[in-house]
């Protein structure tokens, strides 16, 4: 944090026994410490506010992702709904049109049995 090195922190602790005197210096001392302990909590405190906004921001927007998806599946399947395979991928449309169908005779009204002429 601060490049603080060996004669530096002894012309510190000089100037701070001339002004405060060795009596006070060891509770100035300790005021100092709890301080930079307190700063320090609190940046942590702050940072790890900031990364958990960022993973829930993170996390809102795949939920929106999510949705945005969701909205377009539904909408696909609007879009698809009625759509069939077509006939000739339908293995049993020719079984199921036969049984539908009427025997060859039988259409248009016609009496009588197969094979027997009409006039």
């Amino acid at each position: 944090m601060f490049d603080i090195g060996g004669p530096e922190l002894l012309f510190i602790i000089l100037l701070g026994l001339l002004i405060f005197g060795p009596r006070r210096l060891p509770q100035i001392g300790r005021q100092v410490g709890a301080f930079v302990a307190q700063m320090r909590r609190a940046l942590r405190d702050v940072q790890g506010t900031i990364e958990r906004e960022a993973a829930l921001e993170e996390v809102r927007r795949a939920a929106e992702e999510v949705r945005e998806l969701g909205r377009e599946a539904k909408g696909v399947a609007r879009d698809l709904a009625g759509v069939g395979p077509p006939p000739y991928a339908d293995p049993t449309r020719r079984l199921r049109e036969a049984a539908e169908e009427p025997p060859a005779g039988e259409e248009g009204g016609e009496t009588g049995t197969p094979g027997e002429g009409s006039p």
